[in-house]
Order: C-alpha cells, then sequence, then structure tokens
C-alpha cells in the first residue's frame, strides 16, 4: 500500500555548510523586503515588527532574506567584508559612530541612490548618506552576503536552464521544498551523506521514533539523531552490521535508489520486474520508470557514483510527482 504523503519538506536540502535560502535572491528582493517596514515605530532592544531597534531591523530583514545576522551592531559591524562607501551595493550594512554613544552605534541597510534605511527614533525611514546628520558620522559598510549579481530571472547562479535536474529543481524550490545556499548556487554536483539523505526524507515522510539509541555513532544530541532512528525503524535507511550508521558517508546512486523505493514504495506500467534481479537493480529499473529526465537509464545508471544533489533532486521530484 502507498503511503500517503504530505510535502513538509522546507529547508532542508542544504545541509552542512550554515545558513539557506529558498533560491537566489536578487537586490529588488532586498528592497521590497526592507520597504515592507517602513513607518514601523522605534523600540529599543525591539526585534519585530511591533518596534524595532536599529540592529534588531537588519536582523530581522536579513532573516527574511535567509541570512542570519547577530543581534547587536558591534557584532553586526565585523560580520561579511569591509566596503568602500564607492563600492556599496544595494543590501550591503552601512554603520554609523558616535550617535547616542562613542565608537560604532548605528546600522542600516544600503539601498541605493546613497541612500540607506535604518530604525531611528522616527521609525524605520530612508535617508541620504550625505544628510547633515548623518554624513559626518558614517562609519563604513561591510558585504555579508551579495544580492547584486542574481538576475531576478534566474533560479541559481550556477544552474542553467540547460541542467538536467533544472525542472526538477525548480518545482520544488518553488514549493519550498528545496533550498539553495545564501551565495545564491544551488552546488548541484555536491555529493548527498547518509545523514543527510534521512533528514530530507524524513522532514517529507514526518515519521517519529522512540528508540534514539539505535546507532553507536549516533548520539542523541546530532543534528540529525532522530530522523536517522525514523529511517531505520520504518525500513528505509539500514544501518552497518558493526552497529554503526556512518552518518556523514556518502551515498552512491545504487543506494539512492534503494531508499527511494523503500521511502516511496514506487509502482510502475512496466509489469513484473524479474526476481533474479538484486534489490538495487529493481530499485533502479523502477526509478528509471518513473524518470521524466532519462537522467536514470538503467543500462547507464552508473550506482556506485556518489549520488548528487541534483541526482537526488531528480529522484525525489519523480517520486513526489508519481504519488500524485
Amino acid at each position: 500500500m502507498k503511503r500517503f504523503l504530505t510535502v513538509v519538506f522546507a529547508g532542508i536540502l542544504v545541509l552542512g555548510n550554515g545558513h539557506l535560502v529558498s533560491a537566489a535572491v536578487n537586490k529588488d528582493q532586498v528592497l521590497n523586503t526592507a520597504k515592507e517596514y517602513l513607518g514601523t515605530p522605534y523600540a529599543f532592544g525591539g526585534n519585530s515588527v511591533n518596534g524595532f531597534d536599529c540592529s534588531g531591523y537588519t536582523q530581522h530583514v536579513y532573516s527574511k532574506l535567509g541570512v542570519e545576522l547577530p543581534r547587536t551592531t558591534l557584532q553586526q559591524a565585523y560580520k561579511g567584508d569591509p566596503i568602500s562607501k564607492s563600492e556599496l551595493k544595494i543590501g550591503d550594512l552601512v554603520f554609523f559612530k558616535n550617535t547616542y554613544r562613542k565608537g560604532i552605534s548605528h546600522v542600516g541597510i544600503y539601498v541605493g541612490d546613497n541612500q540607506f534605511i535604518s530604525a531611528t527614533n522616527d521609525g524605520v525611514t530612508i535617508a541620504s548618506l550625505s544628510n547633515p546628520y548623518w554624513g559626518p558620522k558614517y562609519a563604513g559598510g561591510r558585504r555579508v552576503e551579495d544580492f547584486s549579481n542574481v538576475d531576478k530571472n534566474q533560479l541559481f547562479s550556477d544552474l542553467t536552464e540547460d541542467h538536467v535536474a533544472f525542472d526538477a529543481i525548480k518545482t520544488l524550490t518553488q514549493s519550498e521544498v528545496i533550498n539553495g545556499y545564501t551565495d545564491g548556487s544551488f552546488k548541484p554536483s555536491r555529493s548527498i551523506t547518509r545523514g543527510q539523505a534521512a533528514a530530507l526524507l524524513n522532514n517529507y515522510l514526518k515519521i517519529d521514533s522512540e528508540n534514539m539509541s539505535l546507532f553507536s555513532d549516533v548520539s542523541e544530541n546530532y543534528r540529525f539523531a532522530q530522523d536517522i532512528a525514523s529511517m531505520k525503524e520504518a525500513g528505509i535507511i539500514h544501518g552497518y552490521p558493526d552497529g554503526t550508521f556512518r552518518p556523514k558517508e556518502t551515498i552512491t546512486r545504487g543506494q539512492m535508489a534503494l531508499i527511494i523505493q523503500n521511502a516511496f514504495e514506487i509502482e510502475n506500467d512496466i509489469g513484473f520486474v524479474s526476481q533474479t534481479k538484486s534489490g538495487m537493480d529493481e530499485a533502479i529499473v523502477l526509478l528509471s520508470s518513473i524518470d521524466t529526465t532519462n537522467e536514470f537509464e538503467p543500462k547507464h545508471f552508473n550506482s556506485d557514483q556518489d549520488a548528487t544533489r541534483a541526482d537526488f533532486s531528480i529522484a525525489l521530484y519523480n517520486a513526489v510527482e508519481n504519488e500524485k
């Protein structure tokens, strides 16, 4: 019997490098997000739509763009790379000194045309860097994220429309199923690990596990412990005979086929698959039978190669579509 699944898998495909964004963010998105809060009142220590202080505002806007900033102005002043005033681009942080205290004491977001937006005593407002008050207090800019090198019609900076996984990645990204990196890339050729595969699938399947002591090399505090335990109990991803799971070990394309088959119980229209085939061979044939990209042709499947992020995206997309 097929499982009835709900797509609840957002924000998981990119694992292990830090921050996430749903897709490459462009300068128009930065401007729209920053200006969304124009007029929001000032509140010392505030970091919500009920009231912002300057660093609470920049932290909030950046978080909406998928980028984490520390909480205080001084901490933010050490993030990213220093940028000269002439090099400022939309989305760069701009800092000011000697406002209500000595030293760096105010931060805003550059919005182009020599202007910046920030939370002041008058609320969230836009001002000129040449303003008589702000001009003399300007202390420098920092580039935490470059939002200007991404065309708003481009999905990811390293993914062209002729890439075999483009449609799969585009559909899953637009559905908030998968994400890219904060530098605007997807890194389609990066390998997937066993721990990441467990997290990916369990964030889709939402299987709970009561036994968290299944593997000697997976502590209860490990970030994917719950997912790994759930995949083990569901019979989707097994451990090794020595009692380990080896979460950082990469999976092969053949193993990926088995995992997808175990998770989705794929059926097809090609009839009965010979029992003389190995379980992996059968999984490859079944994955091929629902493939819309011709990437998983059984004769050229290369089952011993590492499964990449692009491979996993295609396999997942095909399996999800096959469930419809």
